[in-house]
C-alpha cells in the first residue's frame, strides 16, 4: 500500500475509489443474483435496526481514529517547525560566545542543517535517520561542553544556549520517533472489517430499483475508501507526496548561509 503515497494524490484517490466501488458492486451483484428482492425484503425491519446501531458505533470509531491521526500529524509538523526555530535561536545566541567557539558552533550548525535537508529527511521515509547528522549534532554538544567556561564573558547567553540545545535534542528525537510510529495493525484490522461490514450489510436490503441500490452501495463504499485513505496518509507524516516537507529547514539553511 505504500506505493499509493508516492503517486499523485488524484491518481491514488481514483485507485482507492475504483477498488472500493468495484468490489462493493461485485458483492451486491452476487447477492442479488442469488436472493430475489422479495426474500431480502423480509430482513428490512430487523436488519435496519441492527444496521443503525452498527453504523453509530462505526461512526464513533472512525471519528476517533481520524481525530487522533490528524492530531499526531499536526503535532509532528509543529515539532519540526519548533526544531527549526530552535536551530536559528541557538545559532543567533552564538554571538555571545568567544570568537573561536562562535565560529566552530556556527560552522557546525551550518553543516547540521545541511545534513538534515539533504540526507536525513529522505531517510525518515524509511523510519531511519542520518548517522552523519547525528554525529554533527554530537559535535555541536562537544563544542559547548569542551569549552573553558571561565573564558566566556556572557554566561547568560551560554546557559541559554545549553537550555535550547537540550530542547533541540528533544525535538530531534521526537521527529525521528514520529517517522517510525504508525497506527497498530489491530486498529487497521478493526477499521477494515468495519468498513467491509458496513458495505456488505447493505446487501441484506432489497429495493425494487436495483440501480438505485447500486448507487447507494457505491456511495457508501466511496466514503469508506476515502476515510481509510485519509487515515493512511495521516499515519505516514514523512512519506509520499502528502508528507511534511523540509521547507522550514530549507529556509533556516538559507538564513544561516546569509549570515555565514
Amino acid at each position: 500500500m505504500q506505493f499509493l503515497l508516492h503517486l499523485p494524490v488524484p491518481v491514488s484517490i481514483i485507485i482507492v475509489l475504483a477498488v472500493s466501488i468495484g468490489l462493493s458492486v461485485l458483492g451486491l451483484r452476487f447477492v442479488r443474483k442469488r436472493y430475489p428482492q422479495e426474500v431480502l425484503k423480509e430482513n428490512h425491519e430487523v436488519a435496519g435496526f441492527v444496521y443503525n446501531a452498527f453504523m453509530l458505533i462505526y461512526a464513533v470509531l472512525v471519528a476517533f481514529v481520524v481525530y487522533v491521526t490528524w492530531t499526531n500529524y499536526d503535532e509532528t509538523k509543529k515539532n519540526a517547525e519548533m526544531e527549526a526555530n530552535l536551530i536559528v535561536d541557538v545559532f543567533s545566541d552564538a554571538q555571545g560566545l568567544p570568537d573561536t567557539m562562535q565560529m566552530e558552533a556556527r560552522n557546525a550548525f551550518s553543516e547540521y542543517i545541511h545534513l538534515i535537508v539533504d540526507e536525513e529527511w529522505s531517510e525518515m521515509e524509511h523510519g531511519a535517520f542520518s548517522p552523519n547528522a547525528k554525529d554533527e549534532f554530537r559535535k555541536i554538544w562537544n563544542i559547548y561542553f569542551n569549552t573553558d567556561v571561565s573564558k566566556i564573558t556572557n554566561q547568560e547567553a551560554y546557559k541559554e544556549s545549553l537550555s535550547r540545545l537540550n530542547k533541540l535534542g528533544e525535538y530531534r528525537r521526537m521527529r525521528i520517533i514520529a517517522s517510525r510510529s504508525h497506527m497498530p495493525g489491530l486498529i487497521w484490522l478493526v477499521l477494515i472489517v468495519c468498513a467491509v461490514t458496513s458495505v456488505g450489510y447493505t446487501y441484506f436490503f432489497g429495493t425494487k430499483n436495483l440501480r438505485a441500490q447500486y448507487v447507494m452501495t457505491s456511495v457508501l463504499a466511496l466514503i469508506n475508501g476515502l476515510i481509510l485513505y485519509l487515515i493512511f496518509v495521516l499515519d505516514h507524516p514523512f512519506n509520499g507526496n502528502t508528507k511534511i516537507t523540509s521547507a522550514i529547514f530549507v529556509e533556516v539553511q538559507k538564513l544561516i548561509e546569509q549570515v555565514m
